[in-house]
């Protein structure tokens, strides 16, 4: 059985889905003429409308405002990047610290789009999301459209928080195309077993795989 991740209600009956490792900061009721929240890690937020209150996020010194939408937050602390992925509504992301001319320092994001803040170079980009994955997390819905299995890796490697190995360069670099709706890590690794002949072992929680003609 698949582990659902976290769903906290806040006080204004917005919906957070919390990924592993993932902190919320938030008052027992939103006073004033905003509602402000911290985030440490990622998750994905329905937000309840209310144009009267923002909604406020602040995320690795990116700051997120919205009404009312549903939207991926990525900010972890060790990852150099904090993301914004929209799924619905329209969404202002902030960038405080900007210093550098000609760098945005806010950006208006529509369904189906990315703003990255890159936090080392304090920089705000926007760009249209390519990654069918992104929520994967939360839905455990895969998405392989002649993907590297580099990339497949990845994904698996946080959707079920495991631990991927090969012993092969040539292993990574064969294509998968797939679809898995809602299936455990192990169909997932066998069904890449045997598309492409390889050997599988499990350890605790590490997964290898080799080639089985060598």
């Amino acid at each position: 059985k698949l582990e659902s991740p976290k769903d906290i209600i806040l006080p204004d009956g917005t919906i957070v889905t919390l990924n592993s490792d993932t902190k919320l900061f938030y008052p027992k009721q939103f006073e004033g003429n905003s509602r402000e929240v911290k985030i440490s890690g990622e998750a994905f937020f329905n937000v309840t409308p209310n144009p009267d209150k923002p909604f406020i996020i602040n995320a690795g010194n990116t700051q997120i405002k919205v009404l009312g939408t549903s939207f991926n937050v990525y900010a972890y602390p060790g990852s150099q990047t904090v993301e914004v992925i929209v799924e619905t509504g329209k969404v202002q992301v902030l960038n405080p610290t900007q210093t550098i001319q000609n760098t945005e320092n806010e950006v208006f994001l529509d369904p189906g789009d990315k703003a990255t803040f890159f936090k080392k170079e304090k920089v705000l980009t926007k760009n249209k999301n390519d990654d069918p994955n992104y929520n994967a997390w939360k839905t455990y819905n895969l998405v392989f459209e002649e993907s590297k299995l580099s990339y497949v890796f990845q994904v698996l490697e946080k959707t079920y928080h495991v631990e991927i190995q090969t012993d092969d360069p040539e292993i990574e670099n064969l294509m998968l195309v797939a679809e898995f709706n809602n299936k455990p890590i192990n169909f997932v690794l066998d069904v890449i077993r045997l598309t492409f002949n390889l050997e599988l072992s499990i350890e605790n929680d590490r997964y290898i795989l080799k080639n089985s003609n060598l």
